[in-house]
């Protein structure tokens, strides 16, 4: 008998668990953002919760668009009482600076290879800049075979870092692409 109430307990506490875990990944506010199902033409899939573990470091917003993307939105802010709104301060280019040298760092470790800088655009392209971005070529996989193409664009809000990070297979995801997704981004910050 006590055999059997250990069991079942077992199976309530994996129950209660596997249920905080699912509410935690479709999350419908973020730091006071409310989520939609859908922004611009991907949908929205679930969150990733590093805040609770290590403060500072928010949370990421998994995206679905076409086979073999990978689209994340983090927004975080680094333990930084301010941000600020302006994509062209020196704490959104710094930023934008180590995003990029990550990136970088991952093709010197071997997790990616052949990093090559495609070059920098703002969303949008005309005015005043609301994001600042930077774009990708590289090989990954765990063989490091696999063609890609990366973008990567930063803004704030609200003194939250907004980073948009979308990869695909080479030919796949195209500049425009990502400025749609990210102007999408553009209404849903307003």
């Amino acid at each position: 008998m006590r055999h059997a109430r250990a069991g079942i307990l077992t199976v309530i506490a994996v129950l209660v668990s596997a249920a905080a875990v699912s509410a935690q990944e479709k999350l419908k506010s973020v730091y006071g953002l409310s989520i939609p199902d859908r922004v611009g033409s991907l949908v929205y899939a679930r969150t990733v919760d590093f805040e609770s573990r290590t403060p500072g470091l928010g949370y990421a917003l998994r995206f679905g668009g076409q086979p073999g993307w990978l689209v994340d939105v983090y927004l975080y802010d680094l333990g930084l009482k301010t941000i600020p709104a302006d994509a062209e301060s020196e704490v959104i280019r710094s930023q934008l600076a180590q995003a990029r040298g990550d990136v970088f760092e991952l093709g010197k470790r071997g997790t990616y290879a052949d990093v090559t800088d495609k070059g920098d655009f703002t969303v949008p392209a005309s005015g005043k800049p609301r994001f600042i971005c930077s774009s990708f070529g590289y090989r990954r996989g765990e063989r490091v075979d696999i063609e890609v193409e990366s973008y990567l664009c930063l803004s704030s809000w609200k003194d939250k870092f907004v980073k948009v990070r979308m990869t695909a297979p080479k030919g796949t995801l195209t500049r425009a692409d990502a400025a749609s997704f990210v102007q999408a981004w553009i209404e849903l910050l307003r």
